[in-house]
């Protein structure tokens, strides 16, 4: 789920091949659109790869997060914490607090191997009270390269979380499912319903099956699927 070195070899390449492309498109007098799409495709590469973590507001994104890098910089709570955007990036300093230009977004960093070359980025839960809370996510959907959807496993896909991955197909994002909360079921049997139904209302919603994990945050236990 997160960049691994043998990922990295992969984008260096895909530079230099890219690279190589452009000087011969400018060799044999491309036109310039043709070397702008070239160029743009270079420079999307040296970007920061956003993996925004979405789903209702309880379902546990900010433990989830926490667990994930083992941290505990992320505000949990059993009303809706997150109020803006949180954007984890890799820095020496744990938690500090990085300028940007849209007050509701907070950029931290965190000493993290995890982050090279990523930013996990927490945002505010949807089917909340606060409308501003689902506007915030919504409105950053376009920005992801990446989405992990979490439901939670005691109310699995429910409708505003169908609703919201119906918006996300229509940005066309790719999507990963998790199931947060896994240890709340205490037989196999049951963990297994929860997914086969996750999948199946996923794959109606987006038109495809997306890969799902079981996750009990509290656990910091993960299982793919």
């Amino acid at each position: 789920m997160l960049i691994q070195p043998h990922t990295q070899e992969v984008l260096a390449r895909e530079r230099a091949l890219l690279s190589e492309i452009s000087h011969f498109l400018t060799a044999r007098g491309a036109p310039f659109d043709v070397l702008s799409l070239a160029q743009t495709a270079h420079q999307a590469l040296d970007e920061t790869f956003l993996l925004v973590v979405v789903g209702e507001f309880n379902a546990g994104k900010s433990s989830f997060l926490n667990a994930l890098l083992e941290t505990d910089l992320l505000k949990v709570g059993v009303t809706p914490t997150t109020d803006r955007i949180h954007v984890l990036v890799r820095g020496r300093e744990n938690g500090k607090l990085e300028n940007t230009d849209d007050p509701f977004i907070v950029r931290q960093t965190l000493d993290s191997p995890q982050l090279e070359g990523l930013a996990l980025v927490d945002t505010p839960g949807t089917n909340a009270v606060i409308r501003r809370h689902q506007t915030l996510t919504e409105g950053f959907l376009p920005r992801a390269d990446l989405l992990l959807f979490l439901t939670s496993a005691d109310r699995p896909f429910t409708e505003s979380e169908r609703q919201f991955l119906t918006l996300a197909k229509r940005w066309g994002r790719s999507v990963l499912m998790v199931v947060n909360k896994i240890d709340l079921l205490e037989h196999d049997h049951e963990r297994q319903e929860v997914k086969t139904f996750v999948e199946k209302y996923a794959r109606e919603t987006l038109g495809l099956t997306p890969p799902t994990f079981l996750v009990s945050s509290r656990n910091e236990h993960i299982n793919k699927s």
